[in-house]
């Protein structure tokens, strides 16, 4: 016969016993639970959701806002120059520690065509068919945080022979956990200056047409439209440019800075942090430039920063090029990906494209370092004719993290 022990479970200190009572008070008050949950980083979040049902349903309500910098860009995303079906992208990873690429090409939903980014908007992808005609593009939105994706319905003129010249994204999760996305079309094939507004929205649904055709001038560049301040915004190459009113439904011309000549040459264009920047810089041998950003009235533009670059060209003498002239000119090879306005001025900086390399470039003490390699260039011609240069400010993509809801 089998001989049994009786094993007498051991007492629970003092100490034991207030944490547990403390832990359980906590895990049964959700204002207490849902104040320690706003101060975590959303990558803890998205493993906690999975703890319970009922810590799920906290972490996902519409009225739950993380306790972070929901503007904060985490990383950039680079288009690679390619042909195949679908695009691949560098991962610039922009904060101190590392961090894995949430992707490297777009696989969320099977299109035979393919998807590449359009635009980044406050945590969310605009996207799009990859290889696919203004007539038949399907369009997406993604957060690839939580990796949630919406397939959008057709602009209502897709059946209709008329095409898209810009589609962009606003969102603004300070005011709204819904976006729109704005669509600019022609209005008639017979009048090439002719253009309608259509919007839509992840709130109420549908494509519609926004106010009354309008005209502008052929070279606004309406691919290349950035949100900011309630509105989207577009730089045209002469002239006035250009900004819808997201909330009032109203185009509005928008002053741009004085440049040299009739042409106007900027190199880049964009928004971080709740501002709008932008960069204008006459001659290829041109290293002195200033960053320019918009007055929040949008009445004009002041000078945020001076950039020199000639330290820079120094220790990668790999941007010089030179000119097949007797007199020793040279040009140099750069780009601008990305202008990073963080909390404070001190830590703000610039994302640079040299040949083969990214660098983070300081605007308070002028220093900088290298944050990536670039693979060398396949095709053989890059950036305005430069076989070394790759991509420019319209080919980097923002990764903000946010739980946003697609």
């Amino acid at each position: 016969m089998l001989s049994t022990k009786k094993i007498k479970a051991s007492p629970q200190s003092p100490t034991q016993l207030v944490s547990s009572s403390s832990a359980d008070m906590i895990a049964s008050n959700d204002d207490i639970l849902t104040l320690i949950l706003h101060r975590l980083p959303l990558k803890s979040l998205l493993k906690f959701k999975t703890v319970s049902k009922h810590w799920l349903c906290l972490i996902t309500h519409p009225t739950f806002r993380p306790h972070h910098n929901s503007r904060a860009i985490s990383g950039l995303f680079v288009c690679r120059l390619s042909d195949i079906t679908n695009p691949k992208y560098d991962f610039l990873n922009l904060t101190p520690h590392s961090s894995r690429a949430p992707f490297k090409s777009l696989t969320f939903i099977d299109d035979p065509s393919g998807i590449k980014i359009l635009q980044s908007c406050n945590g969310l992808l605009l996207c799009c068919s990859f290889r696919s005609n203004r007539l038949d593009t399907t369009y997406y939105t993604y957060n690839p945080t939580t990796k949630h994706y919406t397939v959008l319905p057709p602009p209502r003129h897709s059946s209709s022979g008329y095409y898209s010249f810009g589609v962009s994204l606003a969102f603004d999760p300070s005011k709204s956990p819904h976006y729109k996305v704005i669509c600019i079309r022609n209005y008639d094939p017979e009048l090439l200056d002719h253009y309608q507004v259509e919007i839509y929205s992840s709130k109420t649904g549908p494509w519609r047409p926004s106010g009354r055709p309008f005209v502008a001038p052929s070279n606004v560049q309406f691919e290349n439209g950035f949100f900011w301040n309630g509105a989207i915004h577009w730089v045209s190459d002469w002239g006035d440019s250009l900004c819808f009113d997201v909330e009032e439904e109203q185009m509005r011309d928008i002053p741009m800075p004085s440049g040299d000549g009739d042409v106007r040459l900027y190199r880049y264009f964009g928004e971080s942090g709740d501002h709008l920047h932008l960069v204008e810089v006459y001659g290829s041998d041109n290293l002195q430039f200033d960053v320019y950003e918009m007055e929040r009235d949008r009445s004009g533009w002041f000078v945020k920063y001076q950039v020199d670059l000639n330290p820079v060209a120094a220790a990668f003498p790999e941007m010089v090029r030179g000119y097949a002239d007797p007199i020793d000119l040279h040009s140099y090879a750069f780009s601008i990906l990305c202008v990073v306005h963080e909390e404070t001025d001190e830590g703000s900086f610039m994302v640079l494209h040299l040949p083969n390399k990214a660098i983070r470039y300081n605007f308070k003490d002028n220093s900088f370092r290298k944050l990536h390699d670039f693979a060398p260039l396949r095709s053989g011609v890059g950036v305005g004719g430069d076989s070394s240069l790759e991509f420019e400010y319209f080919d980097a993509y923002q990764f903000i993290e946010s739980f946003a809801c697609v």
